[in-house]
């Protein structure tokens, strides 16, 4: 259950960041200044391509060399870095390409008419992204965060290969000592499909909750 718990946990940890840094992303892929949208345009097909297994290790080790790098001046000996928090930053970095994706893909369809009656009534624009054009992106693109949490959820298990004791690493330690690992992997999966399961029922709450503030 602690390892269920901490799969659990760790993708919903990670979601929240992986939507704000796809918005922040998508904002500036539409940007009229070059450099940014360039620069969007780099993050998003960078980490897109990317296995995840890779930015895992290179944000686990590569956070490593880094406190060893800025622990020598200063004479200091940091302790390594947390897998778990490594596993939320990577999560998070790479899914938030996804979730820019997403969100780039809704704004280009996306009715220009708000944004004219936003400025019609003297807001800027900023507040039209903010009071209008965010909240109408959220409910428009919940059904693919939704199916994105369920695909972060999967992926999760990637963090055991860096020391993460989420529920995959659980089931294989219990498989071990137990020398059931059919029962054990059987006990996993059940798990995993109730917390999709869970995920799923949250998800079309949500949905509803939006279809009825709009």
């Amino acid at each position: 259950m602690k390892g269920a718990a901490l799969t659990l946990g760790l993708s919903a940890a990670s979601f929240p960041s992986c939507v704000l840094i796809g918005l922040t992303v998508a904002f500036a892929a539409v940007s009229r200044t070059r450099a940014v949208s360039l620069a969007a345009a780099a993050y998003i097909n960078v980490f897109r391509g990317l296995p995840e297994i890779i930015v895992i290790f290179v944000v686990f080790y590569g956070s490593n060399i880094v406190l060893t790098m800025l622990g020598k001046p200063l004479g200091f000996q940091f302790g390594g870095s947390n897998p778990a928090i490594a596993a939320l930053v990577a999560l998070s970095v790479q899914f938030g390409s996804y979730a820019a994706v997403i969100f780039k893909d809704w704004m280009a369809v996306f009715p220009k008419g708000y944004t004219e009656a936003g400025l019609a009534i003297g807001m800027t624009r900023l507040q039209i992204r903010r009071r209008i054009v965010v909240p109408l992106l959220l409910r428009s693109a919940t059904p693919a965060l939704g199916n994105l949490f369920l695909v972060m959820l999967k992926i999760s298990a990637l963090a055991s290969l860096i020391g993460v004791a989420e529920l995959s690493r659980t089931t294989s330690i219990i498989a071990g000592s137990t020398r059931e690992p059919l029962v054990c992997y059987l006990i996993a999966a059940v798990m995993y499909l109730a917390i999709s399961a869970v995920s799923g029922f949250v998800q079309h709450r949500f949905e509803a909750a939006m279809e009825r503030s709009l």
